[in-house]
Formats: C-alpha cells, structure tokens, sequence
C-alpha cells in the first residue's frame, strides 16, 4: 500500500485510531487526526505518538473533507457524522481502522476472521490456540484488543492471522476477504445505533467478498447465521449443540454424549462431552473444530485443543468454592444474550445470579427476565439496570429477587443465599460504566470481593458452615 505524501484524515483517538495513525504517519503519509476529545483527554495517547508529524483538531470542529485522500473512521464513531456524509457525497473513499489493517498485511496470508454478538472472542483466542499447536505462526488481531494494523508490521507473508471482528470495523470494509468467516451467533445488540435489519447487514459484510475458494463457518441452531451461510459463495461449514446435522450438510454437532465432525465424506468422534473441562463454551468450541477442519488440521491436535481449553479471564470464570458453591466471574457479558449463555452453561445446577450494569446499547431486559425464571433460583440485580430488571423478572413469576446498590452488597447477598450445590454466577449483561471503567476492573472487583468473602467466612469457621 502506497502512503507516501498520502493526505489521510483519522477520526477518533482510541486504540484503533492510534493504530492507524502510527501506521500511516511512519509510512510517510501526511496524517491528521480529528477527536472531540481535548488534547487533557488524549494526553496519553498524543505522548506515544510525539515523535511523528502529526496535525490534530482536537476538541473543534473537523476539517473538511475534500482535500484527504483517504479518510480512516475508528470503530466507536457513528456512521451519521455530517464529516462521513459529506465525504461520501464529494467520493472521498472511507475506510474502517480493519480495512486499513487489511491492505497493510502482506500477502499471501490465511486469514480466519470471527464475528457475531456474543463468543467472538472465546472463538478468537480458541482458533489462535489450535494454528499455534500445528506448529503456525500465527497472529491473533482486532476487536480482541490488539488492531490489526498494530499488528501488519510484524506479520509475514505466509503466516496465519485470526481476527476477531465486531459490527462497527466490518462497516466500511470494501477489500477484507478472510479465507475463512466465521459467524458464531447474531442477536439484538446495539439497537441504539442499528436496526435489526442494518445489524445483520453489517455482520453479513464478513462474507460479502467471498468466492468459491472461501469458507463460511455458522452456527446453523442460529436463524441468521444460517441464512447468510447458505447465501454466500464458497463451502460452508456448519456446527450445532442442538443435535445431528441434516443429512449432507457438513460440519460439527452433537450425537449423543459425543461430539462428531462430518467433513469431506467422512465421519470421525472428536471427543466425548464428558471430556470438555468448560462445558459451557461448547459452541464455541465447535467452531474451532470446524475452522481446524478447513485449515486440514490433524483430529488429534483438534481434540486436544478442546479438551485442554481452562477457558478465559472475565469469561465464565472459575473463582472459587466455598460451602460446596462455585463462584464464577462472567464480568465480560455486556448484554443480555450473553448472561442467558452464561446460565444455560449451568443446565444441571441451580444459579444465584448477579446481574445489571449501564444500558448504553438499548438492550431487551425484559427478554432476559422472561427467560429466567426455572433457569435461576434466586435474581440478585444490581446497577443502573437493577431495578428495571428485577421488576421485569417479578412480572414474569421470579419471586426470589433481590436489588443491591453496590457489587458489594450483591456478593453478600449471593453469598448469604446460596445452598450447597448452587453456582453463584456475576453475569452483568451490560456495559460497566455505571459503576467501573471497563469489564476488567468489574471482574476483578468481583473475584476480590468473593475471596475476601470466603476467606473471612473460612476464617470464622474452619469446619464449615
């Protein structure tokens, strides 16, 4: 990609945009980068990119569009920015941060790239496990929190990259052409800036490339995944929890206590359920052993990746156990679909569940509290989203719901009703704003608090409760 003497406009400061930014003006393109942040808010930022000529319109408005070559928009800017209308009325071509990253990649290189609302990045860091255990050099990029054009300079021709991808980067990506798509589930999300129609447009972007020689991966228990799979060029692959897939259709599904792969006119067992240490991200699972399918990777290094997966920080984590009730740490579930995941991954337990947190994405709550009660013995809401919640789950028959005004307060209520047996499961399914600055120090908030808790509750009987 040629950038010298390139006028290129980057909008947003954020990790992506700081990416492109660095890429391009270390490239010899002539960058500014507009934000309605100030120059306080972004001083950490503009201090790593101190070195590089950069101009910024910072906290003002930005320049017009006509005299940029190119024009880079971060994730998190909205599509409806009067600066992006007008560059697409003048032909100014606008690209997202993952398209950018794109054309900065050597080629050729095999690309993997996982989408979805929720399990996109378990799917992520699994498929990234598998390539390095053939023996790949492999790269693992994008909305997981490192961005692809962060990435670009230390990738090599010939290598694997595996490239989690959210609604916002797929916008604005003209030329992205993973050889392999994955699709893991699509639900409503972020209706505060899609329709139900525009959010399944945007993710079906991932396959809107594609030729013969691509692979789709989908979740076929999934309505829309399916429907895009079956509508897209090249060979798709589908996985299910739900049971057998119909005859002739190839992928990976459940058969009784077994988990089965159909793939190229033959049939193989990968492994048991049984052998699965987190059952819980079973379908996320299948969907790495699909990709190892297409990728030709040997069954035994499939199984082993599965079998041995102890799962993620934030992510149905293991915290700890006390009076025989595990503590699970979900804090990365920012909205409902996630938390409902998250509980049915406790089918055969009863749960006590933490839940609330900010709605910044106009999430059905209603949806989730419909679906609890027999799912979950006791409700304990907690966040900006407590109190709506909890009237929700009393009008669909929960009666065991309990508000709390802090994390604290919910741990120690968790704490004071569960039973033996019980998964006390925090699974906010909402953003942490209200409360944290991110999904991670809510997490760890959790996992403190918890221990604390046990910790003084063994302290005050050693023998057990």
């Amino acid at each position: 990609m040629l950038l010298h003497h390139a006028r290129i406009l980057i909008i947003g400061l954020g990790v992506s945009g700081e990416a492109a930014a660095l890429w391009c003006a270390s490239r010899g393109a002539s960058v500014t980068v507009t934000d309605t942040r100030s120059h306080d808010d972004l001083a950490p930022a503009l201090k790593r990119l101190s070195h590089l000529p950069i101009s910024y319109h910072l906290g003002t408005p930005p320049p017009a569009p006509e005299t940029y070559t190119l024009i880079v928009r971060s994730p998190g800017v909205p599509r409806e920015l009067p600066l992006l209308l007008e560059a697409h009325r003048r032909g100014v071509p606008v690209w997202s941060e993952m398209e950018l990253g794109w054309a900065a990649c050597p080629r050729p290189i095999t690309a993997a790239a996982i989408t979805g609302t929720n399990g996109k990045s378990t799917t992520t860091v699994l498929l990234g496990d598998l390539m390095r255990a053939a023996g790949r050099t492999t790269h693992v990029a994008g909305n997981i929190g490192h961005p692809l054009t962060a990435a670009a300079p230390g990738i090599q021709a010939g290598d694997c990259v595996v490239i989690e991808v959210s609604s916002a980067q797929l916008e604005d990506c003209h030329s992205f052409a993973p050889r392999v798509a994955v699709l893991t589930n699509i639900r409503p999300e972020h209706m505060d800036h899609y329709t139900w129609q525009q959010y399944v447009a945007a993710k079906a972007r991932i396959v809107r490339n594609h030729t013969p020689a691509h692979a789709t991966i989908a979740n076929y228990d999934d309505p829309m995944c399916r429907q895009i799979a079956e509508s897209t060029p090249g060979r798709t692959i589908f996985f299910s929890t739900a049971g057998p897939l119909p005859h002739g259709a190839e992928g990976v599904f459940c058969d009784g206590s077994d988990i089965v792969a159909r793939y190229d006119g033959s049939r193989m067992v990968v492994c048991a359920r049984a052998e699965l240490r987190l059952p819980g991200v079973l379908p996320n699972l299948m969907a790495m052993m699909a990709a190892g399918l297409v990728e030709d990777i040997p069954a035994e290094v499939i199984r082993q990746v599965a079998v041995t997966y102890a799962g993620r920080e934030h992510v149905i984590e293991h915290v700890a156990t006390a009076a025989a009730v595990d503590y699970y740490n979900d804090s990365k579930a920012t909205n409902p679909w996630s938390t409902l995941h998250a509980v049915d991954s406790f089918a055969d337990r009863p749960v006590v569940l933490i839940t609330g947190g900010k709605d910044d994405k106009d999430a059905d709550l209603t949806a989730l509290a419909e679906a609890l009660p027999g799912r979950v013995r006791h409700l304990i809401t907690m966040g900006q989203t407590g109190r709506r919640t909890a009237e929700a789950a009393r009008r669909a028959g929960l009666t065991a719901v309990t508000e709390a005004d802090s994390l604290a307060e919910a741990v120690d209520q968790a704490y004071r009703v569960a039973l033996p047996g019980d998964v006390v499961l925090f699974s906010p399914g909402a953003n942490s704003k209200d409360m944290f600055s991110d999904h991670r120090a809510r997490g760890h908030a959790f996992k403190r608090q918890a221990r604390d808790l046990l910790a003084r509750d063994r302290a005050l009987h050693p023998a057990g409760r």
